[in-house]
């Protein structure tokens, strides 16, 4: 067997066209309200956008939400829907503020013979202002 190699100029090239790509949309802010208050308003803005709750951890202030958008259509047989997910976490920092996060990304579901396939791709358009709505409601200071 050969041993191959592939060129530096190529190599770079493909990490850099994969290192282009952003596939979550992640917001932070400071609410003036303690971790507790400022995942409960979380919870009621993902309850006003559609958004349906997948987990809650009440302990540690993280809300994870996901929103089945079946509008979209593509030519791909095993494709059958995108999904909009929200991820919150709210923590006291060292300077004695809450910080709030919320992540927001899209999957791309497909049914294949081995069952579910989860692809991520570029946060949607809805995930992006649900991003946003939550910030301006819940992480104003």
């Amino acid at each position: 067997m050969r041993p191959r190699f592939v060129p530096v100029g190529t190599l770079a090239a493909l990490l850099g066209a994969c290192a282009g790509h952003s596939y979550y949309t992640t917001v932070t802010a400071t609410p003036s309200a303690g971790p507790a208050a400022a995942i409960e308003c979380t919870r009621s803005t993902l309850t006003k956008l559609d958004y349906q709750p997948k987990s809650f951890d009440e302990r540690d202030h993280r809300v994870t939400a996901q929103q089945i958008n079946d509008s979209v259509s593509r030519p791909e047989p095993q494709f059958r829907r995108l999904l909009n997910q929200i991820e919150v976490e709210a923590k006291p920092r060292a300077d004695g503020k809450t910080g709030l996060t919320v992540n927001g990304h899209t999957v791309a579901e497909y049914f294949t013979h081995r069952g579910p396939t989860f692809v991520d791709e570029p946060s949607s358009d809805q995930v992006k202002e649900a991003v946003q709505t939550i910030v301006q409601a819940c992480g104003q200071p």
